[in-house]
């Protein structure tokens, strides 16, 4: 479990968060998703302790210990690897700040990622790999994910994905990521949270959210139940409305339709961006 208590956090006079609260339980993986700009990466680096809030507090569930940290993993796009080292080095560093005895390499062996190399040399998507690799070795109870993998080819993105499906069907790991490839992840998502004006603005079950938001094809907008965004063609509109129940099916005049996550979050920030 994780939770943030009243949480303020600015980049000088912007103002991010505001007695900000979220609390994401043992074992949930969590989207985080919203407009550009709207603090999503900020709110990972607020949990990862990369940033230090102005104000309210970050608890952090037992099993992670008197420093959260070694238990935690963060992958962002700003990789955090010391670059001018070979990877052979990194590895034997990495074992000595977690105290591991054992490490598996098995992942990056699929990436033809030398040892000799450094690490520079590598390609954004095997250092995303290899920055991946290292964080299972501490078998985190943590593991936040941002945008990261938009950047890596398909090849290396199923390995990556693949790891972390694995990784849940082993251990309860709670797992909060930003603004994925909805289509990789829909199968594994369990919530979805909206941040607005940096406030909590939707936050649902993805099964529950399927079912309150609809595509309706129709020449004239339905009265209810609200419009988030529309298309407009020459002799239709593609009204995506929220939150929607069976209630109002009786009331729209034109064909109801059901979404897909990527779908629903397009509907959601066409809204900000209308």
């Amino acid at each position: 479990m994780i939770k943030l208590k009243d949480l303020s956090f600015s980049y000088g006079k912007l103002k991010v968060f505001e007695n900000f609260n979220l609390q994401v339980p043992e074992g949930q993986v969590c989207l985080i998703t919203g407009i550009n700009g709207v603090g999503k990466s900020t709110l990972l680096r607020l949990i990862a302790g990369v940033l230090k809030p102005a104000g309210g507090e970050i608890i952090f569930s037992e099993k992670m210990g008197d420093d959260p940290r070694k238990k935690l993993g963060f992958i962002s796009e700003i990789l955090s690897l010391y670059e001018s080292l070979k990877v052979a080095q990194a590895i034997e560093l990495h074992m000595s700040v977690y105290n591991l005895s054992h490490f598996d390499d098995s992942l990056i062996r699929h990436t033809k990622i030398e040892y000799s190399q450094k690490i520079k040399e590598l390609s954004t998507g095997q250092k995303t790999i290899f920055h991946l690799n290292l964080i299972l070795s501490i078998e985190p109870e943590l593991f936040l994910i941002d945008e990261i993998i938009h950047s890596i080819d398909a090849y290396l993105r199923r390995i990556f994905l693949d790891q972390l499906i694995q990784l849940l069907s082993k251990r309860k790991l709670t797992v909060i990521m930003v603004n994925l490839n909805f289509h990789d992840i829909e199968h594994i998502v369990e919530r979805v949270i909206l941040l607005k004006a940096g406030k909590v603005a939707v936050d649902e079950e993805i099964n529950a959210l399927k079912t309150k938001v609809k595509k309706v094809i129709s020449a004239a907008p339905p009265q209810s139940p609200s419009i988030l965004s529309q298309i407009d063609y020459s002799d239709h509109s593609e009204f995506f409305v929220y939150p929607y129940s069976e209630k109002h099916k009786e009331k729209i005049d034109g064909e109801i339709i059901d979404l897909n996550l990527t779908e629903i979050v397009t509907a959601f920030i066409g809204g900000e961006y209308a």
